[in-house]
């Protein structure tokens, strides 16, 4: 009979529904208090900052209150979290402040055309659950390096992974945090990198007291935050402009409004071209393309790779992939692969309905407005760096080349281009900020983890072998001062570096698809594949990538482009060749590495890692009582 951690036969708190809940009608009421007391007078700088705040001090709260100093809580949240919570911080950290606003705004401009993001990031988490998510549960690693490492009983592939993950997990890091830094400077009254190192601390708070428990109590919170204050304002204006709260059924009937207010605003059809001038950046300008032409934009071609790179990149994502041991079971954790699948298909699909509503608001009879007396909400969007309105042809009206519109506010634009109350535009910033913390503390702690488990804890094992296992005292120690050099690097690309948040995004998954993918996919459903073939496609794919991101500047303009999607999969696609054949002029796997490889498909009984430390604990148990 397998051994069973003690931790696993606490069961989960069955009052957990209920907390959500509370939280859930406490952040509702809160809202609904502030709308009446803006109506009695209040103004924006008392009602921004409650509203904002508050869900950080829940969550700041929440860390505190789960708290931990067991390694199997630090890392894996006990193995016992159901599926459904499971699902929802997955979730959390795939949408994060980059769906929420950067890929929202993305919509706006690119109308359906931006869809290969959002189906990217479906498709990639769906391709995530079923290809590996079950297999890394089974083994019981506590990251995606040190899987690879047990798989091929291989310190230098763990090395290897572990060296290549930091740089796009930083990238995301960093955009996450700057997302909150510009959204959070909107509606309060501190500078935009004060913002930024607020949340950092915030962030780092709460990753340091509980880790991966923490991260998803917290996240679970912050992602029901975020689901209310993504989904109330846009059924309010759903039934505003369709009279049915069902904005992802019924945003249909306004193509043929939009499409006559966007011929009068003087957009015309386009002829689709790359990438990298199709995207929108994180400055103010024009949106130009109707926004119901398929392939207006970007063509067919250029879809798919975009399409496809996200998919492999989403798929790969280890802030993602380090949740797969939190659940009880293998079959847990499949649950919650297709439970986060859920929730990204659903803000997906409903992305497009709030760009299209915001869009045929803010252009409907745009022509006759006079440049010289804009509307209130015009004069509310434009005193927040959220629009410019500038009569250039001094034709007395606005066209929309006239109008700049800034891609990361347009979610945040939406109340107020509905002639919302003003608390409703805040209640989308407090919920997007959340979302984005969410994230932000997950690839913060798959930076420290890697770093502190994968680099510093072999290289301690070397001097002392008796530290196999983790001391989490002094393993926090460690993972704090690793941390904050990946936490200042990323600082460092937030506020000086000042990078393009769905840029860094969508580089970070291209490089993720091309390097981490093959190895993945090999690993788990080769068992031929051995440490030569794991290393050689690692650096396939990277060195694909480095390649691409070293001519990027000369090619185009520095802008994440046609080349870098088609980069990410042709890497992808030389990795997977490259690991095949070095894997078959190599020596075929030792004995070991046959085994884990059997033991992976074994979904019943402990994971591999816990049955293994279960062992070697109970020999040495034994071995003490003897010498006694």
């Amino acid at each position: 009979m397998p051994m069973r951690s003690a931790l696993r036969f606490r069961t989960p708190n069955p009052h957990l529904g209920a907390y959500l809940g509370i939280i859930t009608s406490a952040f509702i009421s809160l809202s609904i208090l502030l709308a009446l007391l803006e109506q009695m007078g209040w103004s924006e700088a008392a009602i921004a900052p409650i509203l904002i705040l508050a869900p950080v001090v829940l969550a700041v709260v929440i860390a505190v209150r789960v708290r931990t100093e067991t390694p199997e809580d630090y890392f894996a949240c006990g193995r016992r979290v159901p599926a459904f919570y499971n699902g929802v911080a997955m979730a959390a950290t795939l949408i994060g402040g980059i769906g929420f606003f950067a890929y929202a705004g993305a919509v706006f401009f690119l109308g359906f055309d931006g869809l290969a993001i959002g189906l990217g990031w479906s498709f990639g988490m769906l391709a995530g659950t079923v290809l590996f998510s079950g297999y890394l549960r089974k083994s019981g690693a506590y990251t995606v390096p040190s899987f690879l490492g047990h798989r091929f009983q291989s310190t230098t592939v763990r090395l290897t992974a572990a060296c290549l993950l930091l740089v796009p997990v930083i990238l995301l890091l960093a955009a996450e945090m700057k997302i909150v830094g510009v959204i959070a400077a909107l509606f309060l009254p501190i500078p935009y990198w004060i913002c930024v190192l607020v949340a950092g601390a915030v962030i780092a708070a709460i990753v340091i007291l509980g880790g991966l428990r923490a991260l998803t109590w917290t996240g679970n919170a912050q992602f029901v935050i975020g689901a209310v204050a993504f989904a109330v304002p846009l059924v309010i204006v759903s039934v505003l402009l369709t009279v049915l709260p069902t904005p992802q059924l019924t945003y249909g009937e306004r193509f043929d409004p939009l499409t006559r207010a966007e011929i009068n605003a003087g957009i015309m059809s386009k002829v689709p071209s790359g990438i990298s001038d199709a995207l929108p950046g994180d400055a103010p300008q024009a949106s130009d393309k109707p926004f119901a032409q398929s392939f207006g934009a970007i063509g067919s071609g250029g879809f798919f790779l975009l399409f496809l790179a996200v998919a492999l990149g989403t798929a790969a994502l280890p802030s993602v992939l380090i949740r797969s041991g939190a659940t009880l079971s293998v079959a847990e954790q499949r649950f919650a692969g297709a439970w986060a699948v859920l929730f990204v298909a659903l803000f997906v699909i409903s992305v497009p309905a709030a760009a299209l509503f915001a869009k045929v608001i803010m252009f409907h009879g745009l022509s006759q407005i006079d440049p010289n007396t804009l509307p209130n909400w015009m004069n509310q969007l434009v005193a927040r760096g959220l629009l410019i309105a500038q009569d250039a042809n001094s034709s007395g009206g606005l066209q929309a080349s006239e109008l700049l519109i800034l891609r990361d506010g347009v979610m945040v634009s939406l109340p107020i281009l509905s002639r919302l109350p003003l608390v409703c535009a805040v209640i989308v910033a407090a919920g997007g900020i959340s979302v984005a913390l969410a994230a932000a503390g997950a690839h913060l702690f798959t930076l420290g983890a890697s770093l502190a488990d994968d680099i510093y804890q072999l290289a301690d094992q070397r001097i002392r072998p008796e530290s196999r296992f983790i001391d989490l005292p002094h393993h926090i120690i460690v993972w704090g001062v690793m941390g904050t050099l990946s936490f200042a690097t990323a600082l460092f690309l937030a506020v000086i570096g000042d990078i393009d948040v769905l840029q860094a995004a969508l580089t970070a998954l291209a490089f993720l698809g091309a390097t981490f993918f093959p190895v993945l996919l090999l690993s788990i459903w080769w068992e031929r594949f051995t440490r030569s073939g794991a290393l050689f496609a690692m650096a396939t794919g990277c060195g694909t990538m480095v390649i691409e991101l070293l001519f990027r500047g000369a090619l185009e303009d520095g802008q994440v482009g046609t080349a870098t999607a088609l980069a990410s999969v042709i890497g992808a696609l030389l990795a997977t060749g490259a690991g095949v054949a070095v894997s078959l002029w190599d020596t075929p796997p030792s004995a070991a590495e046959l085994g884990y490889f059997d033991a992976l498909r074994d979904p019943d009984g402990e994971s591999i890692y816990d049955e293994a430390k279960a062992r070697i604990q109970a020999a040495a148990a034994s071995g003490n009582g003897a010498r006694s």
